[in-house]
């Protein structure tokens, strides 16, 4: 009997046992989408215990599972959109502070009547109320200005008046004030923006600095992340940047969870098939489908920047942003296409086939069912509100079962399409050959025939020019031939 610690790996176990391929990817792209809201569920989790000493880990566990949703996923991309904002409001309004900040419009109120608040836009922002002095009295955010203000300040003011009781900004809404405000694109943003500057001008009106301590909710987590970078554009970019290293850092995270995921499912997979218990080596090999990310990351250091590459492009696009998995999907389709071009050389041309079919199947499976996932989790909440707190996990389920499908269809007949075009690529090249070919034919017949025109034409002009100077020698002996005819006439008449 061989030991089998003195023999290679693959002698000792040479065969893993797996699912039918089907079978396989479901389960696979199962564990991509569970992980990945996973992940998104943690990082966008709200804080259940703020300036807690002991954090419970239930609580967070807790906190996790309620935000793992698609929405966090979608959510957690887009922060870069906020950063985004902030270093461009810095530019564009001077955000900084109160005296350097350009406002996007105003209203006044007297006498508890709004004039010109039907212009205010109900999108998320800031505004500042300035006494009849014009100096500020009181700073605040909302998420839609508008309605902040109608159903917000204006009502509050009327119902504390019947009470009896000041409003706390009576004396500048009966005296009369201008409000000005700056539109924005988040509630994220508006927090921040708000709480610098209430950091920094200190109006009688506000009764505490906002954002100061650790914050609880998310909304206030990512807006005090930037508050506390809003001092120039300058913290800010290093802000932006430090959250895109982090991104980097999950997305590596994520992908080390699925791989450890997987393989510990094919394991578990053979172990059952094979009742095989050969713990040294099953160990080795999960290790070694760990050490495979890792030195993929070593070998091709571009691949690390998946992650900034996805913050930086939803910085950029929102619309992008708000389908996650397309700004990955666009690095890794470019990725497998510069590994395309660079193995063409020495691919042969089955193997070119092969992995051209990967790379469109997967590529277009992927975005079409990413894209789809946040529709049918949001379908089965709307459907059945008890089934909320599982919709996440049955929309992962149920768009891994669309991408196996839809996968193991195409790759019945995608690469079947590649063949023909690369069989019938050699006829084409030959038919353009002898077209080529042909129509150099023609040209050389045509530049002959050209050569014997322009030659007749020659001959032509020479023969015309022949026939005028024959012509006129004519001409002239007849005009001779007429004088001598006439004089002799005259002659003989004298003669009579």
């Amino acid at each position: 009997m061989s030991d089998l610690s003195s023999l290679p790996l693959q002698e000792a176990y040479p065969q893993l046992q797996t699912l039918d391929p089907l079978a396989n990817a479901i389960i696979d792209k199962t564990v991509d989408n569970v992980t990945r809201k996973l992940v998104a569920g943690y990082r966008n989790k709200r804080n259940s215990q703020p300036g807690a000493n002991n954090p419970k880990i239930a609580v967070t566990v807790a906190d996790t599972l309620e935000a793992t949703s698609a929405q966090s996923v979608l959510a957690v991309a887009n922060r870069g959109v906020n950063w985004k904002e902030l270093i461009v409001k810095t530019f564009s309004h001077g955000i900084s502070s109160i005296a350097s900040m350009k406002f996007d419009g105003e209203f006044t109120v007297t006498n508890g009547v709004a004039d010109g608040l039907k212009n205010v836009p109900d999108t998320p922002g800031v505004y500042v109320v300035f006494n009849k002095e014009g100096v500020a009295q009181y700073i605040g955010d909302a998420a839609k200005l508008r309605t902040r203000w109608i159903a917000g300040h204006l009502n509050e003011n009327k119902q504390a008046e019947r009470n009896g009781t000041p409003y706390k900004l009576a004396d500048e809404f009966s005296e009369g004030c201008t409000v000005k405000f700056i539109s924005v694109d988040s509630v994220e943003t508006a927090a921040a923006i708000e709480a610098h500057i209430l950091k920094t001008e200190m109006p009688p009106v506000n009764k505490k600095e906002e954002l100061k301590n650790e914050q609880g909710t998310r909304s206030n987590i990512e807006a005090k992340k930037m508050k506390d970078k809003l001092d120039s554009a300058a913290t800010l970019a290093v802000g932006a940047a430090k959250e895109a290293v982090l991104n980097v850092g999950w997305d590596v995270f994520e992908r080390l969870a699925t791989t450890m995921i997987k393989a510990l499912k094919d394991e578990m997979v053979d172990l059952f098939i094979t009742s095989k218990a050969l713990l040294r080596v099953r160990l080795t090999r999960f290790l070694d489908s760990v050490w495979g990310v890792i030195k993929q990351y070593i070998e091709a250091p571009l691949s690390i920047l998946k992650g900034i590459f996805e913050f930086v492009l939803n910085a950029l696009s929102q619309a992008i942003g708000k389908i996650y998995q397309l700004a990955k999907n666009i690095y890794e389709l470019g990725m497998s296409a510069m590994a395309l071009v660079k193995g063409a050389k020495t691919m042969t041309r089955q193997q070119m086939i092969d992995k051209a079919s990967e790379i469109i199947i997967t590529s277009g499976v992927l975005i079409f069912w990413d894209a789809l996932e946040p529709i049918i989790e949001s379908g089965i909440t709307g459907l059945f509100a008890p089934l909320a707190p599982f919709a996440p996990y049955i929309s992962s389920l149920l768009c891994a079962i669309g991408f196996g499908v839809t996968s193991h269809y195409l790759s019945s007949f995608v690469p079947q399409v590649l063949t023909l075009v690369a069989n019938t690529e050699p006829q084409f090249i030959e038919a353009g050959r002898k077209t080529h070919q042909q129509l150099l034919a023609n040209m050389e017949a045509n530049e002959n025939l050209l050569t014997e025109i322009t030659a007749y034409a020659r001959s032509s002009v020479a023969f015309i020019d022949e026939t005028r100077a024959q012509t006129q020698q004519l001409q002239s002996r007849v005009v001779k031939l007429t004088r001598f005819s006439i004089a002799d006439d005259l002659a003989k008449l004298k003669g009579q």
